[in-house]
Protein backbone atom coordinates (compact mmCIF):
# COMPACT_ATOMS: atom_id res chain seq x y z
CA UNK A 1 0.00 0.00 0.00
CA UNK A 2 1.23 3.50 -0.84
CA UNK A 3 1.50 6.32 1.68
CA UNK A 4 0.45 9.71 0.31
CA UNK A 5 1.55 12.54 2.59
CA UNK A 6 -0.09 15.93 2.14
CA UNK A 7 0.19 19.40 3.58
CA UNK A 8 -2.12 22.34 2.89
CA UNK A 9 -1.57 26.03 3.46
CA UNK A 10 -4.62 28.28 3.64
CA UNK A 11 -5.23 31.92 2.75
CA UNK A 12 -7.28 32.60 5.88
CA UNK A 13 -9.06 30.85 8.75
CA UNK A 14 -11.60 29.16 6.44
CA UNK A 15 -10.72 25.55 5.74
CA UNK A 16 -11.84 25.95 2.11
CA UNK A 17 -9.25 28.68 1.45
CA UNK A 18 -6.39 26.38 0.38
CA UNK A 19 -3.65 28.29 -1.42
CA UNK A 20 -1.02 25.53 -1.64
CA UNK A 21 -0.72 21.78 -1.30
CA UNK A 22 2.39 19.63 -1.07
CA UNK A 23 2.24 15.93 -1.89
CA UNK A 24 4.77 13.16 -1.27
CA UNK A 25 4.00 9.54 -2.22
CA UNK A 26 6.09 6.59 -1.06
CA UNK A 27 5.80 2.83 -1.32
CA UNK A 28 8.12 0.35 0.39
CA UNK A 29 10.40 3.24 1.39
CA UNK A 30 10.76 4.51 -2.19
CA UNK A 31 9.59 7.96 -3.29
CA UNK A 32 7.19 7.57 -6.22
CA UNK A 33 5.97 11.15 -6.58
CA UNK A 34 6.38 14.57 -5.10
CA UNK A 35 4.72 17.81 -6.15
CA UNK A 36 3.63 21.17 -4.86
CA UNK A 37 0.78 23.21 -6.29
CA UNK A 38 -0.16 26.81 -5.73
CA UNK A 39 -3.95 27.06 -5.61
CA UNK A 40 -6.13 30.04 -6.36
CA UNK A 41 -8.77 29.98 -3.62
CA UNK A 42 -12.42 30.00 -4.63
CA UNK A 43 -13.75 33.56 -4.90
CA UNK A 44 -15.76 33.03 -1.68
CA UNK A 45 -12.53 32.41 0.28
CA UNK A 46 -9.91 34.37 -1.71
CA UNK A 47 -9.11 36.88 1.05
CA UNK A 48 -5.51 36.51 2.29
CA UNK A 49 -5.26 37.20 6.00
CA UNK A 50 -2.06 38.91 7.17
CA UNK A 51 -1.61 36.25 9.86
CA UNK A 52 -1.62 33.45 7.27
CA UNK A 53 0.70 35.41 4.98
CA UNK A 54 3.13 35.83 7.88
CA UNK A 55 3.14 32.03 8.35
CA UNK A 56 3.62 30.82 4.77
CA UNK A 57 4.46 33.94 2.75
CA UNK A 58 1.88 33.27 0.02
CA UNK A 59 -0.11 36.29 -1.21
CA UNK A 60 -2.99 36.64 -3.63
CA UNK A 61 -0.58 37.93 -6.29
CA UNK A 62 1.23 34.58 -6.10
CA UNK A 63 -1.90 32.55 -6.90
CA UNK A 64 -4.16 34.81 -8.97
CA UNK A 65 -3.20 33.03 -12.22
CA UNK A 66 -3.06 29.54 -10.72
CA UNK A 67 -5.82 26.92 -11.08
CA UNK A 68 -8.45 26.39 -8.41
CA UNK A 69 -8.54 23.11 -6.51
CA UNK A 70 -11.11 21.46 -8.78
CA UNK A 71 -8.63 21.79 -11.66
CA UNK A 72 -5.75 20.38 -9.61
CA UNK A 73 -7.59 17.45 -8.04
CA UNK A 74 -7.56 15.26 -11.19
CA UNK A 75 -3.75 15.12 -10.82
CA UNK A 76 -4.04 14.22 -7.13
CA UNK A 77 -6.93 11.75 -7.35
CA UNK A 78 -4.93 8.70 -8.49
CA UNK A 79 -2.44 9.16 -5.64
CA UNK A 80 -5.15 9.85 -3.04
CA UNK A 81 -7.44 6.97 -3.97
CA UNK A 82 -4.71 4.36 -4.20
CA UNK A 83 -3.02 5.20 -0.88
CA UNK A 84 -3.40 5.80 2.80
CA UNK A 85 -3.20 9.55 3.31
CA UNK A 86 -1.13 11.09 6.08
CA UNK A 87 -0.40 14.58 7.39
CA UNK A 88 1.10 16.05 10.53
CA UNK A 89 -1.80 17.18 12.70
CA UNK A 90 -3.98 15.55 10.06
CA UNK A 91 -7.27 16.92 11.41
CA UNK A 92 -6.35 20.31 9.89
CA UNK A 93 -5.33 19.04 6.46
CA UNK A 94 -8.20 16.58 6.17
CA UNK A 95 -10.68 19.32 7.16
CA UNK A 96 -9.25 21.43 4.33
CA UNK A 97 -9.53 18.53 1.88
CA UNK A 98 -13.08 17.72 2.96
CA UNK A 99 -14.11 21.40 2.71
CA UNK A 100 -12.68 21.57 -0.81
CA UNK A 101 -14.55 18.41 -1.82
CA UNK A 102 -17.80 19.97 -0.59
CA UNK A 103 -17.14 23.42 -2.06
CA UNK A 104 -16.42 22.05 -5.53
CA UNK A 105 -18.93 19.15 -5.33
CA UNK A 106 -16.14 16.64 -6.01
CA UNK A 107 -17.13 12.99 -5.87
CA UNK A 108 -14.51 10.84 -4.21
CA UNK A 109 -14.02 7.34 -2.87
CA UNK A 110 -13.77 6.96 0.90
CA UNK A 111 -10.26 7.99 1.88
CA UNK A 112 -8.28 6.52 4.78
CA UNK A 113 -5.75 8.58 6.67
CA UNK A 114 -3.33 8.46 9.56
CA UNK A 115 -1.48 11.19 11.45
CA UNK A 116 2.30 11.55 11.75
CA UNK A 117 1.67 13.55 14.94
CA UNK A 118 0.33 10.34 16.50
CA UNK A 119 3.42 8.48 15.27
CA UNK A 120 5.71 11.10 16.81
CA UNK A 121 3.90 11.01 20.14
CA UNK A 122 4.21 7.23 20.33
CA UNK A 123 7.81 6.91 19.12
CA UNK A 124 9.31 10.07 20.65
CA UNK A 125 7.35 10.63 23.89
CA UNK A 126 10.33 12.41 25.49
CA UNK A 127 10.22 15.43 23.13
CA UNK A 128 9.10 18.76 24.65
CA UNK A 129 6.28 18.85 22.08
CA UNK A 130 5.42 17.04 18.87
CA UNK A 131 5.08 19.93 16.45
CA UNK A 132 6.41 19.14 13.00
CA UNK A 133 9.42 21.44 13.33
CA UNK A 134 10.34 20.00 16.76
CA UNK A 135 10.20 16.39 15.56
CA UNK A 136 12.08 17.20 12.35
CA UNK A 137 14.77 19.00 14.33
CA UNK A 138 15.14 15.97 16.60
CA UNK A 139 15.46 13.67 13.58
CA UNK A 140 17.77 16.14 11.78
CA UNK A 141 15.30 16.49 8.92
CA UNK A 142 15.75 19.70 6.96
CA UNK A 143 12.51 21.67 7.05
CA UNK A 144 11.35 24.93 5.50
CA UNK A 145 8.40 25.07 7.86
CA UNK A 146 5.05 26.10 6.34
CA UNK A 147 6.19 25.51 2.78
CA UNK A 148 3.72 22.82 1.72
CA UNK A 149 6.10 20.38 0.02
CA UNK A 150 8.73 20.73 2.73
CA UNK A 151 6.12 20.04 5.43
CA UNK A 152 4.81 17.01 3.48
CA UNK A 153 8.39 15.71 3.18
CA UNK A 154 9.01 16.28 6.88
CA UNK A 155 5.90 14.36 7.83
CA UNK A 156 6.79 11.61 5.37
CA UNK A 157 10.32 11.30 6.77
CA UNK A 158 8.93 10.95 10.31
CA UNK A 159 7.03 7.88 9.08
CA UNK A 160 9.97 6.55 7.06
CA UNK A 161 12.37 6.95 10.00
CA UNK A 162 9.91 5.03 12.18
CA UNK A 163 9.59 2.31 9.55
CA UNK A 164 13.39 2.07 9.38
CA UNK A 165 13.52 1.62 13.17
CA UNK A 166 10.98 -1.19 12.80
CA UNK A 167 12.84 -2.73 9.86
CA UNK A 168 9.65 -2.81 7.76
CA UNK A 169 8.58 -0.25 5.16
CA UNK A 170 5.01 -1.49 4.74
CA UNK A 171 2.39 1.08 5.75
CA UNK A 172 0.19 -1.66 7.15
CA UNK A 173 3.03 -2.81 9.44
CA UNK A 174 3.49 0.74 10.71
CA UNK A 175 -0.22 0.99 11.48
CA UNK A 176 -0.32 -2.42 13.19
CA UNK A 177 2.86 -2.10 15.25
CA UNK A 178 2.03 1.36 16.55
CA UNK A 179 -1.69 0.63 16.80
CA UNK A 180 -2.40 3.80 14.83
CA UNK A 181 -5.91 5.11 14.51
CA UNK A 182 -7.19 4.97 10.92
CA UNK A 183 -9.55 7.84 10.15
CA UNK A 184 -11.82 8.31 7.15
CA UNK A 185 -13.07 11.03 4.86
CA UNK A 186 -16.41 9.75 3.59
Amino acid sequence: MKLCVIDFETANRHSASACSVGVMVVENGEVLHEAVYLIKPHVKYAYFDEMNISIHGIRYDDVEHEPEFDQIYPYLRPWFEDSILMAHNASFDMAVLNSLFKLYHIDFKTLKYIDSLEIARKVYPFLRNHKLNTVCEHLEIELNHHEALSDAKGSCLIALNTMALMGDFEVEALIDRLNLRINYII
